[in-house]
């Protein structure tokens, strides 16, 4: 008989001891569906090669070579493809791709942090896209910060107008 697995999943009818009849068939029926259920997964399921071109297609053999392909998109990076290279510690897009985009679609949480050893947060992107140094503005040309900063000076405020640690190699 032929199995059903993967164009679909068969139904089966429980059996109940000393009243149904098991026939060879029942159990012929299960290692057809076992048996495609393996070649759909292929034999190299747990194995990375990383091997390969990628290739945007629609269909596969095996999911073993559905995997292969996406590792092969995630290591040589595709234009196009939403893959980019890592090689080491850089992140290397394809020609004319972002290397990495970071976008929020509503929360307050940050886009991506540093921390040091002791969890303490560091630098950051906040939910608007804007550089923190922990909790502190980051002032750069063009900024809020900047711009408040600039009025305070023109308007001869007295203070401390800004942290002058936010200055150091300006």
């Amino acid at each position: 008989m032929v199995a059903s697995y993967p164009s679909s999943v068969r139904t089966f009818t429980n059996k109940v001891n000393l009243v149904d009849t098991v026939y060879a068939d029942h159990i012929n029926v299960l290692q057809d569906e076992v048996a495609a259920l393996e070649n759909s997964l292929g034999t190299t399921i747990l194995t990375s090669s990383y091997g390969g071109v990628f290739a945007q297609t629609a269909s596969w053999g095996s999911l073993s070579a559905r995997i292969s392909n996406i590792e092969a998109g995630l290591v040589v990076g595709i234009v196009g493809s939403p893959y980019f290279k890592k090689s080491g510690d850089n992140i290397l897009p394809a020609p004319g791709a972002v290397g990495l985009g970071l976008k929020t679609t509503s929360g307050s949480a940050n886009l991506l942090e540093t921390t040091n050893a002791a969890n303490v947060l560091r630098f950051n992107i906040n939910f608007d896209g804007l550089p923190r140094v922990g909790t502190a503005a980051v002032v750069y040309v063009g900024s809020a910060s900047h711009t408040a900063l600039l009025d305070g000076i023109a308007a001869g405020a007295t203070g401390d107008l800004f942290n002058p640690f936010l200055l150091i190699g300006i």
